[in-house]
């Protein structure tokens, strides 16, 4: 392309946002700097677009209005803070994440399936290159850059290193991943049921149980869903899937200790409260109870968990793990929602979830988009109860979450 075309190019705005979205499964591999930084730069410059009428007007769309209700439930939880300084950036990022989505709406509402697709297929390759890195970390120690996890030789970290987080990057775009694959290689059906088996391999051998749980969960869904398969060779899969997970599990001692014999010891028979009474997710999830019941209406705000878990009153909670109570968040979405915003702001957000999944899923069953059903399917899979997970707020974990739901509700009341 040349100069001055590729100028005349940037210029439209659709094209320029297409562009900026181009990199930012890149930017959540660098870290939460570059996320904030491309997450701003696409907010801005589609709120320079909006306010110079260089797009269309978004204030009557409905999932527009239900976020800023969302949001205004948010601003109202600040009010009510025991640290506003604590809770209002991550209020404010949530302002301008309602501008990323509708950057993803107008890059879908402006270009046509050929230049989606080459989205979802650069989104595929940096994917790809990233399950290479988890096998080459797997066989050596450390990924292609040098960098080890959190516990080398045990858990992956591949890109993000120490931080141990790949797991949740691996979840957030392997369906992705599998709708492109799907659409690309539409008539290889055995191919995508190789695919979808060794990708659930990887997600176990990174070593996050949670997030392999969730994984495996969407993949399957995904295969029963998608694939065009007789019900016996679905279930044919489904036990394939199972059988090697257990080979591998039976191949290698730290495997069959963290995701059977630890998780055996700690249920000990007693079924799931058992389990959280034996494990150190389950004190986060006790003192965030206390929490709510401490503060029943607005909760403690957002971000606040970690000052309060950690005060002398919540020192003699019934738990065995009880002294490790206190961390930056709960570990699980809702609790989360609980503790630091109370019953206002939890059922603020149930309200805005399931219209935001009832209007995408009416949605996917009258235009059958692929890429919205893999999003739905991981919108769903993250909001599950008990099983833990990062932040919702936290840059790293929101970043891959409003990324899907983008792409889930972007998709609403357009034609495939």
């Amino acid at each position: 392309m040349k100069k001055n075309n590729l100028i005349q190019y940037i210029l439209i705005p659709h094209n320029n946002l297409f562009l900026l979205f181009f990199i930012f499964p890149l930017s959540i591999l660098i870290g939460n700097f570059a996320i904030n930084i491309n997450l701003l730069i696409i907010s801005l410059t589609f709120l320079f677009y909006l306010i110079t009428k260089q797009i269309d007007n978004i204030f009557q769309n409905k999932v527009f209005i239900l976020l800023v209700l969302f949001l205004i439930s948010l601003i109202i939880n600040v009010i009510f803070s025991y640290d506003p300084l604590l809770s209002l950036p991550r209020v404010i990022k949530v302002g301008l994440i309602i501008f990323f989505i509708f950057s993803f709406r107008c890059c879908l509402l402006n270009l046509d399936n050929n230049h989606m697709q080459k989205l979802y297929t650069t989104w595929s390759i940096i994917f790809a290159f990233v399950t290479f890195d988890l096998i080459f970390e797997f066989f050596n120690g450390k990924n292609i850059m040098g960098l080890v996890s959190i516990m080398p030789g045990f858990r992956l970290g591949s890109f993000t290193g120490e931080e141990s987080v790949i797991g949740n990057y691996f979840s957030g775009f392997v369906l992705i991943f599998l709708s492109c694959f799907y659409k690309t290689f539409y008539n290889k059906r055995y191919l995508n049921l190789l695919i979808s088996l060794f990708l659930i391999i990887i997600s176990f051998v990174i070593g996050e149980r949670a997030n392999f749980l969730k994984t495996f969960i969407i993949i399957t869904l995904f295969y029963f869903f998608i694939y065009d398969f007789k019900i016996k060779t679905k279930f044919f899969f489904f036990v394939t899937a199972f059988s090697l997970l257990l080979i591998v599990l039976n191949s290698n001692s730290y495997y069959k200790y963290r995701y059977y014999e630890q998780i055996k010891s700690n249920f000990k028979g007693g079924g799931i409260y058992t389990y959280l009474d034996n494990s150190v997710y389950g004190a986060h999830y006790n003192v965030a109870s206390e929490i709510f019941k401490d503060n029943p209406f607005f909760g403690v705000g957002i971000k606040n968990f970690r000052n309060q878990s950690v005060k002398n009153k919540y020192q003699n909670l019934p738990h065995r793990f009880n002294q490790l109570r206190s961390s930056t968040h709960p570990h699980q979405v809702h609790y989360e929602f609980l503790s630091e915003t109370g019953l206002f702001g939890y059922l603020s957000f149930l309200l805005f979830i399931f219209l935001s999944l009832y209007w995408s899923i009416k949605n996917y069953f009258i235009n059958k988009n692929i890429y919205q059903f893999s999003s739905i399917l991981f919108v769903l899979v993250s909001l599950l109860p008990i099983i833990p997970g990062g932040s919702f707020f936290s840059t790293f974990t929101s970043s891959i979450f409003w990324l899907n739901y983008a792409i889930m509700v972007g998709y609403n009341d357009l034609k495939s």
